[in-house]
C-alpha cells in the first residue's frame, strides 16, 4: 500500500514537473513574442520619425531654394521662335469641286492638282 502511495506521489510530482515546464515554455514564448512586438513598434517609429524629419528638412529647403515666380504681360508680347517649320497639309477637296468639272480645262487640272495632294482615304480590300 506504501508502495503505491509512493508511486502515486513519484507519479505526482513528475506530472507537475512537466506541467510547471510546459508552462514555463509558455511564458518564454509569450515573453519572446511580446518583445519582438515592442521591438519592431520602435522599428516603425523610428522609421516614421526619420521620414517626418526627412520631409521637414526638404520641405524648408525647397521654400528657401525657390524663387518667387512672378508673370509680366511683357512676357507673353514677345515673338516665338519656333525650332522646326510647322506642317503644311494640303487643302481638303470640296463637295463642290465634282459640280464644277464642266467648267474647263483649269478647272480639270487643279481638281487634279487637288486630287494628288489629298490623302487617299477610300478603303480597298
Amino acid at each position: 500500500m506504501e508502495n503505491k502511495k509512493r508511486e502515486a506521489r513519484d507519479s505526482d510530482d513528475e506530472d507537475e514537473m512537466k506541467m510547471e515546464k510546459f508552462y514555463s515554455l509558455l511564458r518564454s514564448f509569450r515573453d519572446a513574442r511580446d518583445r519582438r512586438r515592442r521591438e519592431l513598434l520602435d522599428l516603425e517609429k523610428d522609421e516614421s520619425n526619420r521620414k517626418k524629419m526627412k520631409a521637414a528638412r526638404t520641405t524648408t529647403t525647397t521654400t528657401k531654394d525657390k524663387a518667387e515666380i512672378s508673370f509680366e504681360f511683357q512676357d507673353f508680347t514677345t515673338e516665338i521662335h519656333f525650332r522646326k517649320p510647322p506642317l503644311v497639309f494640303p487643302n481638303p477637296i470640296s463637295c463642290d469641286a465634282s459640280k464644277d468639272n464642266n467648267k474647263g480645262k483649269k478647272k480639270k487640272e487643279q481638281q487634279q492638282q487637288q486630287q494628288d495632294l489629298a490623302l487617299d482615304l477610300k478603303l480597298a480590300l
